[in-house]
């Protein structure tokens, strides 16, 4: 069977024990996003586990405009930003970014303490929504299970599988999966998951997701048919993911407008330019100081 489900997240929910989650894959979407950028190995799985886990969330969340997570660290790495952009319309793709701040000489890359913060932002008019919590146990999915049961009590799990690819046809490339689950208190009748079959459903996705991760043929409902062993599910459709960036230029340009004159003075070339790049993207962008004057005049 062919494997057609890549760069897409998968909705889920088991009715009768009050469980919901997403299932995601992403391969070429993840390595557009990593190509325009040099990470060593460690920070790039850093980055696609935080990519991850901002998808998972913010599908979850039914984002309508953009789910941003930052995750600062106190050790050799710095930051690690992400951002997931909700489709703008039904049936089209929702749109990833990624960005890593690390020290250059380091020789190890690992994440000791400090904060991982989750930005909610629902659009134009919408006060955005921050949530921060520490970083648990030097592991970013540890970190986002502390999060939820933090902000909203609810008993949640991830499972994140990550490998770098090398083939003659695309070079190195990476594929990735993350699942994400979490059990609703009860309600209507159905009752809340014991700890013991919570902790068999954690194996099981465990086993599951790390043999679905390598192999090349993969069917989405017997896959989550094997990990639930019930009738009792239902699968929604999924949402495909690209890579996407929202840099412009009118918006850099706005940014920049808020500098004083004296210090884009001292940003400028001997032509009176400024040169300024996306770090998600690395897009060029040149302004004249000009430019800027009058943008910041008007």
């Amino acid at each position: 069977m062919e494997n057609k489900f890549l760069d897409s997240i998968l909705p889920f929910q088991i009715d009768d024990n009050n469980l919901r989650g997403r299932f995601a894959r992403v391969e070429k979407s993840a390595t557009d996003t990593l190509k325009n950028h040099h990470f060593p190995h460690e920070v790039c799985t850093l980055l696609i586990e935080a990519l991850l886990l901002t998808v998972l969330i913010g599908e979850m969340i039914k984002i309508r405009w953009r789910l941003s997570l930052q995750v600062r660290g106190n050790g050799s790495i710095k930051l690690l930003a992400t951002d997931y952009y909700a489709p703008n319309e039904e049936g089209k793709p929702a749109c990833i970014r990624a960005y890593a701040d690390y020290e250059k000489n380091a020789t190890h890359f690992n994440l000791v303490s400090g904060l991982f913060a989750i930005t909610i932002d629902q659009g134009k008019k919408m006060e955005p929504y921050q949530g921060i919590t520490p970083i648990v146990e030097g592991s970013l999915s540890k970190s986002a299970e502390n999060y939820f049961f933090q902000s909203e009590q609810i008993k949640t799990f991830f499972d994140i599988n990550i490998a770098k690819k090398h083939s003659a046809k695309n070079g190195k490339s990476w594929s990735a999966s993350g699942f994400m689950l979490q059990a609703l208190p009860a309600n209507n009748g159905n009752e809340f998951i014991d700890a013991q079959s919570w902790g068999a459903l954690k194996e099981r996705i465990i086993k599951q997701t790390k043999y679905y991760s390598t192999s090349a043929e993969f069917d989405q409902y017997r896959f989550l048919y094997n990990i639930f062993q019930t009738r009792n599910l239902t699968v929604f459709k999924e949402t495909k993911l690209k890579f996407g960036c929202s840099c412009k230029r009118k918006t850099l340009l706005y940014t920049l407008a808020k500098y004083p004159k004296e210090q884009l003075e001292q940003m400028c070339d001997d032509h009176k330019k400024i040169d300024a790049n996306c770090q998600f993207c690395s897009k060029k962008f040149q302004f004249f100081l000009q430019e800027i004057l009058d943008y910041h005049e008007g």
